[in-house]
């Protein structure tokens, strides 16, 4: 499978895996607000032969297909997003 990463705008050394080239519709809105505007970053193809600082092809290329979308990030709460 292929995706299209995409650099954060607004948050440094977080990426937004996607299936289709500036295809964000399956991205949740609130969370393309704290991403902020994607600058395409490059093209990789998930077949096993390559090494991701977060995450395995496999386990990348399953959460595309099950969520529409993989987000690498360096901490879990850079998208806190409250709820107050």
């Amino acid at each position: 499978m292929w995706c299209y990463i995409y650099r954060s705008s607004k948050k440094e050394n977080s990426y937004l895996y996607v299936a289709k080239e500036n295809d964000f519709s399956q991205v949740p809105k609130v969370l393309m607000d704290v991403f902020g505007t994607p600058s395409f970053a490059m093209k990789v193809l998930l077949d096993g032969k390559r090494q991701f600082v977060v995450g395995h092809a496999q386990e990348i290329e399953d959460k595309i297909n099950s969520d529409g979308f993989f987000l690498q990030m360096l901490k879990d709460d850079d998208f806190y997003i409250g709820t107050n």
